[in-house]
Formats: structure tokens, sequence, C-alpha cells
């Protein structure tokens, strides 16, 4: 499936990286605005967890597969050969349902750039990750949740990804 992606986003090749663990841990870096993998008790952002015998790619879609679109862009993209979700991250203890607006216009912006590359997959996910840490610092392990919003049904219909927030990716 990479190749398709290097086909689809010519010059994006490094903004994709290979991955065959099965457990990979990624936080949002507020300073680099990139995505950096960590270990599993330092703060995380998203839990990838993969049970299948074959890799799969994280790309750092913000700010380097996409470069500052109008109503911004999605954190990452995570991929194997028949399932791709979407991530945005919102670690911020601003308002919540402000978020989840911004969160929506993001994620419908990547969807539409990646119009042609979704054409690729099985299964598409959209993934609403919202910071949380509990008291010794650790992050939350959330599985993800259908989210409440009408956006949950437009998704579908519309764009045929189903829409979650949470923090945990599972390759099946």
């Amino acid at each position: 499936m990479i190749a398709e992606f290097n086909d689809i986003f010519p010059l994006k090749e490094l903004c994709s990286i290979e991955i065959s663990d099965r457990h990979k841990f990624a936080y949002d870096d507020e300073v680099s605005k990139k995505g950096v993998f960590v270990s599993a008790n330092e703060i995380y952002h998203i839990h990838i967890e993969n049970t299948i015998n074959e890799s799969y790619h994280f790309v750092q879609n913000d700010n380097c597969v996409m470069l500052s679109e109008k109503n911004g862009q999605c954190d990452f993209v995570v991929f194997n050969s028949n399932k791709i979700h979407f991530v945005e991250i919102k670690a911020t203890k601003e308002n919540k349902a402000n978020h989840r607006k911004k969160i929506y216009k993001q994620l419908e912006n990547t969807f539409k750039y990646y119009k042609e590359f979704l054409e690729n997959f099985e299964r598409k996910e959209a993934l609403a990750v919202f910071e949380s840490v509990n008291p010794r610092g650790y992050t939350k392990r959330k599985v993800p949740q259908s989210s409440t919003s009408e956006k949950k049904v437009l998704f579908k219909l519309k764009y045929n990804i189903d829409l979650f927030e949470g923090n945990y990716i599972l390759f099946d």
C-alpha cells in the first residue's frame, strides 16, 4: 500500500515510516509539531496495537504531507493494506465542544485531500483524541467510542468513514 501512497503523494516518502512492532505509543510534540514515539510508561496520545503479522505505516500528515490547509488538517494517518485511520489530537484544556467542531473540519479537509488514496481501503476510520492524563502522569488508555454527534452519521454517509473518540488503534 505504501507504493500507492508514494504514487499519489510524490516526494512525501519521508513523511511515512514503516512499523512492525506489536505496540507503539505516539505523542504529538507541541514544540516540534511532529509525532514522536515514546514508551508505554510515558505520556502518549495514541496507542497502536498490531495483532497481525503485517507492518503498517505511520504518516506525519500535519506539516509534512499536507502543509497548512485552510481550516487545518489531521495530525497523523496510520494504515496497513486494508485499514486506514485519520487521527486528530486536541491536547488542551479548552472547551471540548469547541475542539470537536475544529476536529471535524480538520478531518473533513484531510478526507478530501486523501480522496484518491482512500479508494484503496476496505475499512476507514477517523479518531478524535482528547488528551486524558491520570494523577500519576500516565495517559489513560481509552478504547474508541462512537462519536455521539451527528457527524458520525455524516462521515459514514458522505465519506464512508467511521468516526470514533479515544486514543487506541487496533490492527487485527
